[in-house]
């Protein structure tokens, strides 16, 4: 058995050396594709309910530019700038309350909660070619915070004693850049596989740092994946 995967190592590192670029050669690589985001931590408290909402994953927007190094047969160093939209989503929500001795029912609520945060990113990468086309991929990005808001629909309905109700739906904006901080450090790993200069990539990057400004607040951070589909210009 040892025997076996010491020949199959070899062979991988056979095929890789035959597949990469040649040592000293540099790569343009353009890439766009989705952010599939969340924040760890988030929880937001209704004040009628006794459960706090968590954060959900939302996908989003990401693409950017990469400059691949091929330092070694087998291994290049890459960084890159990319504008990622981050942020999370959180679920519809709504409760209903009684007023008053003629016992009057109100509902309130809100839709389409989502917690947008939008980084200036620079990942810098280690990739190790494995087979012709498969890499994996580790490193250390640095973001600016370029925007952060919050918007939702917020929803009313009063009911009367006749039956009838109304309906009040208003949509918010709220900037909350000034609450968070300006940077963002994060762990990226992944892989990619390419095939005639076309490279499909997809990254999954642990948020090292807290987003809020203030030390009495949540240590929220950033989690989120990415995949990019991106073209070797040369």
């Amino acid at each position: 058995m040892k025997r076996i995967i010491v020949s199959f190592v070899i062979a991988l590192f056979a095929i890789s050396i035959h597949a990469q670029q040649t040592v000293g050669h540099f790569s343009l690589i353009p890439r766009a594709g989705v952010c599939i985001a969340n924040i760890s931590g988030n929880k937001i408290y209704y004040e009628t309910s006794s459960k706090p909402l968590d954060a959900k994953y939302n996908a989003r927007f990401v693409g950017g530019l990469d400059l691949e190094y091929q330092a070694l047969p087998t291994t290049s160093v890459s960084i890159g700038a990319s504008y990622s939209q981050q942020g999370c989503r959180l679920p519809n929500f709504g409760s209903e309350t009684n007023e008053g001795a003629g016992g009057k029912t109100s509902y309130s609520g809100w839709t389409k909660f989502r917690e947008k945060l939008d980084y200036i990113q620079f990942p810098l990468m280690v990739n190790q070619y494995l087979i012709e086309g498969l890499v994996v991929k580790v490193g250390v990005q640095y973001g600016i915070l370029a925007n952060a808001e919050v918007s939702y629909n917020l929803s009313e309905v009063n009911y009367a004693d006749d039956g009838s109700s109304r309906e009040t739906q208003i949509h918010h904006t709220d900037d909350i850049k000034g609450t968070l901080k300006k940077y963002d450090l994060s762990i990226p790993i992944g892989f990619s596989y390419e095939y005639q200069n076309v490279i499909l990539d997809a990254r999954y990057n642990f948020g090292l740092t807290s987003l809020y400004k203030a030390k009495d607040m949540p240590k929220e951070k950033n989690r989120f994946f990415t995949i990019t589909v991106g073209y070797r210009i040369f």
